[in-house]
């Protein structure tokens, strides 16, 4: 008897009576469809019905043409309108007879023939196709057929009144009727059972859910099983909820190392276990342990080894793992297991918002099993856990964003107070080795004035490389830009420092044979690698290893070091030691000017300064690696380009001397004194302007003598810029070089490529570099 009460109550059994009704039901729907087959052959019994009719009369008319024929009188129109006539009464009687109603129409759509009761319109006649049709007309309902008798162009055309089948239609309509009725009934008895069957009980369920109460119904087997897994999973959800409101309490009101410690020691009182929570290094073969809850007390601060642990290769496995006994036995590796015998371990990976493992938490200790609340609970601690690492790490990088816009305003500010003392002390420079240079192509070198000569012009050039570092890390342009391989701009620098390093440094190269080719000035970058190479050296007064590396690398955003860095294909250079190293401090200031780590007067704190403003004028930038005692490792990243690159071209020993009327462009009474001392002692002649305006009014009334211009850019008045323009109107062939103690910046870059200027000169002025300037400048175009 209970077993088939269960039978009977169950939700399968309870199914069957609905199946058995729409098999019923099916039946019906089969029954009508004979129905509806009947009602098909009750149309095609009327059409036929009145087809025969319509051949009836086909056939009078038929009659009427043989009987001409046959009595040879076709041809005679009397005759034939006899027998036109004499068939027209035959179908009048014809249709009388069998309660037709009808018309014939000729050739030109007349009537020559209709019942007198005609129920349609001839126009709706006409407009009938040939066969049945049905017509409605007061109500009623009508059948006409269209036969045509074309040996006389007649349409006849005969009508019945569909009454005459109303006893037909009437058995077909009352068989319909009982038959929805059936299905009608039928599909009432079904909704009702269903309601009962199913709706009922759920709505019992969820009434009692709604309530806040646990469902208890009883009856249908499957509903009881929802019922107790409802009632289950809302005392887990009670679980759940008591043992994660201490969590959240911790969420809302602890932040950083607080807040792990909080939910190291939770997670314990929780499960009775020891607790880590730890941030998973980049390698993810160690973690920094962020709180650890051992045997009461909590520690961190320190770097634990994943390997041999149940965490091992959590990068790729992205693993939660469930131990309910001898954790320690099957991890013997694992010392923090080992330390107090954990025999259960539940721990898992913790992920970023992109699905990144970031870090671990687990538990451990005594034997006790996990069940599913357990799983849930801890991945749950797992996702606060992973919101606070990136809320730290959010905020360091915000942290690291600030400093380094610090950093780039305060260098930016200094690089404008540098490039502005060089460009001032450039131009008192220029003065001094300028005649310097000149009055010792004058004297013999066994002139007793040589030697003080030549100290001034070497003391000058030191001063002027000076400001050359200067406007380097001011970032004041590049003074001439050409593609170059670095492999030999390394080549170059090798030649110094092998002949000059101490024998105890070994230097070493690993250059790369397809190094992709950079844009920038050759002595600039020279320059950058040589004082890399010189710090190198100072880091090593014992000796050790010195080695440059180049290489090809293409820059993701993701791996870009700073903010105004952009990804794309770049060019690298490496300077490794093994020299003392630098701590963290040190590295925050290194590319600052005047700082300083030697000891004083060894240095000047320009050398760093210099590299970081010439890479950053290059578009590039530079990282550094060094930890103390472990060496130091420079960076360079320089854009790549397409274009071929460069060999280093031959230095001019003697000036070359020419002819011509040079116009003098400068502010500075000095540098154009020089100027014009330097090129009158070439064989030029000179004119001399002092500022932009004076310049183009010259030009204006002496165009036709002059024949080149060295115009200074920045001037009172009126900049080389709007001066060369504004000439440039006056004489579209003009030919001009520029000159700046800046360098080659943006805006000179783009007066280049403006026809008429020939090239640019440098201050302080090199006698050989502005001789050779000059004489290529008056040489294009001549003759």
């Amino acid at each position: 008897m209970r077993y088939k009460h269960r039978i009977i109550n169950s939700l399968t059994f309870r199914l069957i009576a609905p199946v058995v009704i729409t098999v019923l039901l099916s039946g019906l729907l089969l029954h009508l469809i004979v129905l509806r087959s009947m009602s098909d052959l009750t149309h095609i019994h009327i059409e036929r019905a009145i087809d025969n009719l319509s051949r009836a009369i086909y056939d009078i008319c038929d009659q009427a043409l043989n009987d001409l024929l046959m009595s040879g009188m076709s041809g005679d129109a009397r005759q034939v309108r006899l027998k036109k006539g004499l068939a027209i009464g035959r179908i009048e009687d014809f249709m009388r007879v069998n309660g037709l109603e009808g018309a014939i129409i000729d050739g030109e759509g007349k009537a020559i023939f209709s019942t007198e009761r005609l129920p349609l319109p001839l126009t709706m006649i006409l407009n009938a196709k040939g066969g049945l049709s049905t017509f409605k007309r007061n109500g009623r309902g009508y059948y006409s057929y269209t036969v045509r008798f074309d040996p006389w162009d007649w349409r006849i055309s005969i009508i019945k009144d569909d009454s005459e089948f109303a006893p037909l239609t009437f058995r077909i309509n009352r068989a319909y009727g009982a038959t929805y009725l059936v299905l009608i009934i039928s599909a009432m008895l079904l909704f009702y059972y269903v309601d009962r069957s199913l709706r009922v009980p759920v709505s019992r369920i969820v009434n009692a859910v709604k309530r806040g109460e646990k469902p208890d119904y009883r009856g249908i087997a499957e509903f009881e099983y929802l019922s107790q897994g409802l009632k289950e999973a809302m005392e887990l959800y009670e679980k759940e909820t008591g043992m994660l409101n201490n969590i959240y309490h911790i969420v809302a009101s602890r932040r950083g190392e607080e807040f792990f410690a909080e939910v190291a020691m939770a997670i314990g009182r929780l499960f009775g276990l020891n607790s880590l929570i730890a941030r998973l290094a980049p390698d993810g073969e160690t973690a920094e342990v962020m709180a650890l809850y051992l045997n009461g007390e909590i520690k961190k601060g320190m770097n634990i080894s994943l390997k041999g642990t149940p965490c091992d290769d959590v990068l790729t496995k992205r693993h939660l793992v469930v131990i309910e006994r001898d954790a320690y036995r099957q991890y013997p590796s694992s010392g923090l297991t080992r330390e107090v015998r954990a025999d259960s371990y539940i721990g898992s990976a913790i992920f970023d918002r992109n699905g990144g493992v970031i870090g671990i938490v687990n538990a451990f200790g005594t034997e006790r099993g996990f069940d599913e609340s357990d799983i849930k609970v801890f991945q749950t601690i797992g996702q606060m856990v992973a919101l606070e690492l990136e809320r730290l790490d959010e905020e360091r990088e915000k942290e690291r964003i600030k400093e380094e816009l610090f950093h780039a305003q305060k260098m930016e500010a200094i690089g404008t107070l540098a490039g502005g003392i060089a460009h001032d002390f450039n131009n008192m420079l220029q003065g001094i080795l300028g005649y310097a240079s000149l009055l010792k192509m004058k004297v013999s070198e066994a002139d007793p004035m040589y030697k003080p000569l030549d100290v001034i012009e070497r003391s000058a050039e030191r001063a002027a490389d000076l400001t050359k570092q200067l406007l380097g890390f001011a970032r004041k342009g590049k003074y001439v830009v050409e593609p170059l391989n670095l492999n030999d701009v390394v080549d170059e620098v090798l030649r110094i420092i092998t002949r000059t390093f101490d024998r105890a440094i070994e230097i070493k190269t690993t250059l790369s044979p397809d190094i992709w080719t950079v844009e920038g000035e050759r002595s600039q970058l020279e320059n950058v690698i040589l004082n890399l190479c010189l710090n190198a050296r100072d880091a090593m007064p014992a000796g050790g290893v010195l080695h440059i590396e180049t290489l090809n690398k293409e820059i993701t955003e993701d791996e870009l070091p700073y903010l105004w860095a952009r990804a794309g294909r770049y060019a690298v250079v490496r300077v490794t030691d093994t020299g003392r190293g630098m701590d963290d401090e040190v590295k925050k200031h290194i590319f600052e000017p005047f700082f300083t780590t030697k000891e004083k007067g060894k240095g000047t704190g320009m050398g760093l300064a210099m590299v970081y403003g010439v890479v950053k004028n290059h578009d590039g930038f530079i990282t550094v690696d060094s930890e103390p005692g472990k060496g130091s490792t420079f960076t360079i990243f320089l854009p790549a380009t397409e274009r071929e690159a460069s060999k280093k071209g031959e230095v001019v020993k003697e000036p070359p001397h020419g002819s011509g009327t040079i116009l003098i462009v400068d502010d500075e009474d000095d540098i154009r004194g020089l100027l014009r001392d330097t090129l009158n002692g070439l064989g030029y002649e000179t004119i001399e302007a002092s500022n932009g305006e004076e310049a183009v009014e010259i030009y204006r009334g002496q165009r036709e003598r002059i024949d080149l211009i060295i115009l200074d850019m920045v001037m009172p008045k009126m900049s080389g810029d709007e001066a060369f323009h504004r000439i440039k109107m006056i004489d579209p062939a003009v030919k001009v070089l520029v000159s700046s103690g800046y360098g080659i910046g943006e805006q000179i870059r783009k007066m280049i490529g403006d026809a008429g200027i020939e090239g640019f000169v440098q201050k302080p002025y090199d006698i050989n570099e502005i001789a050779e300037t000059v004489k290529s400048a008056l040489s294009k175009g001549a003759g």
